[in-house]
């Protein structure tokens, strides 16, 4: 009865042969899917902190915490569905292109084979349609959490330890800090900071708490990374982003001159190209094997964006495909202002 009303509120939909709920519903994260008697838990938002030091004192009530480094790629949670491997995106949908890379992996086969009903959850990074292209390697996997049959969390030291067993990348450790060592993790982030890392996460050791920190360079370079198609983003994108790199700089003690030039440059930055050249782009390169799955990356594309191949050409037995997301807002306001049209503000 009750997932019967939240298909009829439209938080639940019918998706293929699933039930996948569009929203945090009935208990349930965004993202889960229902097929019959089977559960796919999406995976739940991690609250965050703006500073360490009361952020801690507040929300931690553990002697220690793990620290680990929270990965900028995006979300993909692996699992064995009617005996195929199969991922999904943070929403539930079925992401073809992650599911050949991993399917590559002896790693998770290895995983799999011994826990056919448990799931991975990690960050998907490098030539992917949804994170910059590298030349240092193609794609990288990071597992982040492991939930078992029954849906549950494993405990975080039980999940590296697995990790390790079957061959499986875990998020870098940060450390394993008292709640008292508030200075040393602070020296640790201010290190990560400099190093271009997005942040930490921290969990409980002994009653499972966790939440997550970004370090001001994060914020920032999110912050270029956007600002060329500023008119599709979000409207709290921008302003949560200049507010808590401004929290984190007055905690950590940094030399806000410094990052108050590197802000500025990175909000004009992505906005002078689009300008220049009258279209808001985003660029990424994709390997795939298979046509199927380049097909798989064009439908799972939302409406508010335009793909443009630029460059396509075997590689090996596959493809490598080269190509931008056009931000159909932010490109029809660049043109709108360099040809003199009026806007009523």
């Amino acid at each position: 009865m009750e997932l019967e009303r939240l298909k009829g509120s439209g938080r639940v939909v019918e998706y293929g042969e699933f039930l996948r709920f569009s929203e945090k519903a009935g208990g349930m994260p965004r993202g889960t899917l229902i097929a019959g008697d089977r559960t796919i838990h999406g995976y739940p938002k991690i609250p965050r902190i703006f500073v360490l030091g009361e952020g801690i004192e507040r929300n931690l009530q553990s002697g220690e915490m793990l620290v680990e480094e929270k990965i900028d790629g995006y979300n993909v949670r692996a699992l064995m569905y009617k005996g195929n491997l199969t991922c999904l995106s943070r929403g539930g949908y079925i992401d073809g292109f992650a599911a050949e890379k991993l399917s590559d992996g002896a790693g998770v086969k290895k995983f799999f084979s011994a826990h056919p009903g448990w799931m991975l959850c990690g960050e998907m990074l490098g030539n992917t349609p949804h994170t910059d292209p590298t030349d240092e390697y193609d794609v990288k996997y990071y597992v982040f959490d492991i939930i078992d049959e029954r849906g549950e969390f494993l405990p975080p030291m039980e999940r590296r330890d697995l990790c390790k067993e079957f061959g499986l990348t875990p998020v870098p450790l940060v450390g394993v800090f008292r709640r008292e060592e508030i200075a040393k993790l602070k020296g640790a982030v201010r290190k990560m900071d400099k190093e271009g890392k997005e942040g930490i996460v921290v969990r409980g050791l002994e009653g499972g708490e966790i939440f997550k920190f970004v370090t001001p360079s994060s914020d920032i370079h999110d912050l270029a990374e956007s600002s060329a198609h500023i008119f599709d983003m979000p409207s709290g994108f921008m302003k949560q982003r200049v507010f808590r790199s401004a929290v984190s700089l007055r905690e950590l003690g940094m030399k806000k001159a410094d990052y108050a030039k590197k802000l500025g440059d990175a909000l004009y930055s992505g906005l002078e190209g689009a300008l220049e050249a009258k279209e808001a782009v985003q660029r990424f390169r994709v390997r795939v094997k298979n046509r199927s799955t380049w097909d798989s990356i064009l439908s799972g594309m939302g409406h508010g964006v335009e793909l443009k191949v630029e460059k396509e050409e075997r590689k090996g037995k596959g493809y490598e495909i080269t190509f931008v997301k056009v931000m159909k807002e932010s490109t029809r306001m660049a043109r709108r202002a360099v040809e003199g049209r009026t806007q009523e503000d």
